[in-house]
């Protein structure tokens, strides 16, 4: 349950989590500060003075010579007063509105001073302590600042911008970290897609550096050994079509009978084998992607290469562009079709869109593959001796594996299920739609 809410409370992004672990710590420590700013500090300072100016009130009271300055601006230490002879005071008067800093003084006064009293803060800031003593009520008069200091305001106001200004430049610093690692993600993920990365150049703190570095040492490392395997591969091929020619030239030359057919399907079986590994080896460079409807396309292509075959098609969606690469993708389509006709007479080929992607299904009414062979079904050179053996030794195992190469270079995704209509093989084909 734990590892549940935290994987739904931690970011997902690293620029949120780098945020996260800032703001978080920075946002407990000024609460922490203020805290103890406004408990400690402040509120102390503040009873201490109330009780300083409470002290000054009381000593006030005790002249008791009011009657004799009715109506009469007095002064009396720092504090200015005035008896007004039957007054009271109002009813109306409301107190909620008061500054903090005078219901500390309040609470400090009550404690100390029991006549009834009101305290108020007029448009010029000065505060108005009345009491009613003596058939009339005192009226005392105190400059604000000696109670309420903007000050403090100011400094809270000063905290909060300060911490603003730290994470704007942690957020500025943290963007800067993060930018290299997604130009290392995304050199890395245009080299899985047979893109060139030669202008990436590591960037950032060291250990980005050195996993940049690393990547493009693991890069050089695959481009040679890729190179070298297809130079290998190119160059049994070439040693091998030479005595096959010789073989054919030879067979030519035969009389027509049995043996001379079954030698001329040997060796355009070790011909196929031959442009299958080269194949296989050299991939699908050097072909631009195009946008299309992939709806269009695939009418034209099944007109084009499968007309003598009887296929239905089932497009439930029209105006799904893709990017392909039309030679790459039609050789992949071509190796799927191809298995279809020769293990089944029913085929049927779907087109939907589902979320962000468009699905291509291509299904038969042959006899399948088990459910234990669908993943192997893609690896080079595997056979499947069960479901829908190979009767032709013309297949070396390579079909569905280039196939799955170029799906993949696609950026989409190929699995192969049951089909529920026909009962046989169904592959479907994601590819990523765009605008």
């Amino acid at each position: 349950m734990y590892k549940i809410i935290q994987k739904k409370l931690i970011p997902k992004s690293l620029l949120s989590r780098f945020l996260m672990i800032i703001i978080i710590p920075t946002i407990i420590g000024q609460i922490l500060a203020l805290h103890l700013f406004y408990e400690r500090h402040w509120y102390n300072v503040l009873s201490r003075t109330s009780s300083v100016i409470v002290s000054e009130v009381q000593a006030l009271l005790k002249q008791n010579d009011f009657e004799q300055n009715i109506n009469k601006n007095k002064d009396y230490l720092n504090l200015s007063y005035i008896f007004l002879k039957n007054h009271r005071i109002s009813k109306n008067n409301a107190e909620k509105n008061n500054p903090e800093e005078l219901a500390i003084f309040k609470k400090t006064l009550n404690e100390k001073v029991t006549y009834p009293n009101s305290l108020s803060v007029d448009e010029l800031g000065r505060i108005h302590l009345s009491l009613e003593i003596n058939n009339g009520l005192l009226v005392i008069t105190l400059p604000s600042k000696v109670l309420i200091n903007p000050s403090t305001y100011i400094f809270v106001l000063w905290v909060v911008f300060l911490t603003l200004l730290l994470l704007s430049v942690s957020l500025i610093f943290s963007k800067n970290q993060i930018k290299s690692i997604l130009e290392l993600a995304n050199a890395a993920e245009k080299y899985g897609r047979g893109e060139s990365v030669d202008n990436y150049k590591p960037s950032g703190a060291k250990e980005i550096r050195l996993a940049g570095l690393a990547f493009i040492k693991m890069k050089d490392r695959i481009k040679r050994n890729t190179a070298r395997r297809t130079q290998m591969l190119a160059m049994i091929s070439h040693d091998l079509r030479t005595p096959l020619t010789r073989m054919k030239l030879q067979v030519e030359l035969m009389e027509n009978s049995e043996e001379k057919e079954e030698l001329n399907h040997d060796i355009s079986s070790m011909e196929h084998m031959i442009a299958s590994y080269l194949d296989f080896a050299k991939g699908e460079g050097g072909e631009n992607f195009i946008k299309i409807d992939i709806a269009d396309w695939l009418q034209n292509y099944i007109k084009s290469a499968w007309s003598k075959y009887d296929i239905e098609l089932n497009f439930k969606n029209k105006n799904a562009f893709i990017q392909i690469k039309p030679h790459a993708f039609k050789r992949a389509l071509d190796n799927i079709i191809g298995n279809a006709i020769k293990y089944g007479n029913v085929i049927k080929i779907s087109l939907y869109k589902y979320r962000s992607d468009t699905v291509i299904t291509i299904e038969d009414n042959g006899s399948g593959i088990d459910e234990s062979e669908k993943e192997l079904a893609f690896k080079p050179f595997y056979r499947s001796n069960k479901a829908r053996t190979l009767e032709d030794s013309n297949s070396v195992g390579l079909g569905l594996a280039i196939t799955k190469e170029i799906i993949i270079g696609h950026y989409g995704s190929i699995t192969l299920e049951k089909s529920p209509n026909l009962k046989g093989l169904l592959v479907k084909i994601k590819l990523p739609r765009i605008s």
